[in-house]
């Protein structure tokens, strides 16, 4: 099957998503409202999709997989702290994030902190950090799909970014978040389904004694991928424990909050984490763990492999390498097609998130306050296309791999403002002047890491300063006012109360 057949199977399921786009702009209500948080009416099993394929991405399977690949099974306490973290949010802050928000029509979470802490400045820094940390995030997308098509048609990655720019552009202007979720089910089903069906299929034909054969030749060949520190001597204890650390600062992601604003009713919030674990962890992310920590690198060892061990960046896509070479075209192009679902349901969020930033937080927040909704949706459609230009740019260029992108760049970012918003939603005594000097603090810590090249040893200082300042100088300074402690605390507490 030649590379034709394939970009004709891409394309037509490019269209059936584009449909999907065109029928959720002839029924959605053409209100900001709708337009950014689905009207707030998202149901328990949509949510469900929305949010886990919000952030299981082409990272997950390219990104994640070549880490482990590389390095050894350790990485998998990053995966495991973000559902914990992601439970987390759904268990403490989002019911609360959910009921405030419903109760005053906040359309961002970034509105609703300047609003609790009365104050703009806040809510400026707040959009910069925001959005400086997640253009690079988004850039993971389009460039884990142009690593695909790279592995299976030998085309430049370029194209493959360019295809997952155009998909994302169009169901972003024409569904908005409404159907950034639906289209989320249906995606998440294909993700899901290329990854087990091609797990299961290569184990069965490259392994007959199954796992443990391949766990065997890989004891043999290459042990240190399987125990810490790894090969390379990354995982001690201590980086361990904070790769679990960071990844439960997942529930700061920006676009993971903004999720808990779409709910329809608060009992999705009681159920949610239990899927978040079971299905979520426990099910569905074990399976890029089997391919990288064990499937993979036992191929790349076994004897007259046709994969030999790959590193660097290359590794982002030797999951792909595999398939492509042991596999039919025609199912390799399905799992490439997986890799683009993947892709776009993380991206697509994200790309919706940032865009209200900037036109509910920025334009509207501190230029043209009295906007239409009209002028509303048109700004954060603008946004769409201006973010998706500047996340393939940074594709293009792809300075480093996948994993690093996520766990060294985006979250320790998200991160500085998680203390603000924990005491935002739970701690009557937080105040603006707390929370600027504690983003403020963390922040410049952070970037001050990278500049002198000690990134990773700084990101939990950074956090770990952040919230220590910002306790202590909301200590220091005078406590909110009675008026919004009431909105933000007396009256989500009633509001709560009263949908049991």
């Amino acid at each position: 099957m030649g590379n034709e057949v394939v970009y004709l199977f891409l394309g037509v399921f490019g269209i059936i998503v584009l449909l999907m786009a065109v029928y959720g702009y002839v029924i959605s209500a053409k209100t900001s409202e709708d337009y950014m948080l689905a009207g707030r009416g998202i149901g328990i099993v949509v949510m469900f999709f929305f949010m886990l394929f919000a952030i299981s991405s082409a990272w997950t399977f390219y990104g994640y997989s070549g880490f482990l690949y590389q390095h050894g099974p350790s990485y998998v306490f990053f995966v495991w702290g973000c559902v914990a973290g992601f439970a987390s949010l759904y268990m403490f802050l989002g019911p609360r994030i959910w009921a405030v928000a419903r109760l005053n029509r906040f359309l961002s979470p970034l509105e609703m902190m300047g609003v609790r802490y009365q104050s703009k400045a806040l809510r400026l820094i707040l959009v910069i950090l925001l959005l400086g940390f997640i253009v690079p995030y988004i850039c993971i997308q389009p460039l884990g799909v142009g690593l695909g098509f790279k592995a299976l048609c030998n085309v430049p990655p370029a194209v493959g970014i360019v295809y997952t720019c155009i998909l994302l552009i169009f169901i972003i202007l024409l569904g908005g978040m409404r159907m950034t979720a639906w289209v989320n089910v249906l995606l998440g089903g294909v993700d899901t389904l290329a990854f087990l069906i091609s797990l299961i299929w290569i184990v069965n034909k490259l392994f007959p004694g199954g796992l443990t054969e391949a766990t065997t030749i890989l004891s043999a060949k290459a042990n240190a991928l399987l125990t810490a520190p790894g090969p390379h001597g990354h995982f001690d204890h201590v980086t361990i424990g904070g790769l679990f650390i960071v990844g439960m600062l997942v529930f700061s992601w920006p676009h993971v909050v903004i999720g808990t604003m779409t709910a329809r009713e608060k009992h999705i919030f009681k159920w949610f984490p239990l899927l978040a674990i079971v299905a979520g962890g426990i099910c569905f992310y074990t399976i890029p763990f089997l391919w990288g920590s064990i499937v993979a690198p036992a191929i790349s060892h076994m004897p007259g492999t046709l994969v030999p061990a790959v590193t660097g960046k290359e590794a982002d896509y030797v999951l792909q390498t595999i398939v492509t070479t042991y596999l039919p075209k025609w199912f390799a192009m399905f799992v490439l097609m997986g890799v683009i679902a993947a892709a776009v349901s993380t991206a697509s969020v994200q790309l919706m998130t940032s865009a209200i930033f900037v036109s509910k937080d920025l334009i509207h927040g501190f230029i043209n306050p009295e906007a239409s909704d009209k002028q509303l949706i048109t700004w954060t459609k603008l946004s769409v296309i201006v973010i998706v230009i500047l996340s393939a740019i940074i594709s293009f260029w792809n300075p480093i791999s996948l994993a690093q992108y996520l766990t060294l760049v985006a979250v320790p970012g998200f991160a500085q403002w998680a203390p603000c918003l924990i005491g935002a939603v739970l701690w009557k005594r937080a105040t603006k002047q707390g929370a600027i000097a504690g983003v403020l603090t963390g922040t410049s810590l952070l970037i001050i890491g990278f500049i002198v090249g000690v990134g990773t040893k700084m990101i939990l200082v950074s956090i770990i300063l952040n919230a220590i300042v910002f306790v202590v100088v909301s200590h220091l300074t005078p406590k909110p006012t009675e008026e919004i402690q009431a909105k933000f605390y007396d009256e989500v507490d009633d509001f709560l109360a009263s949908t049991e």
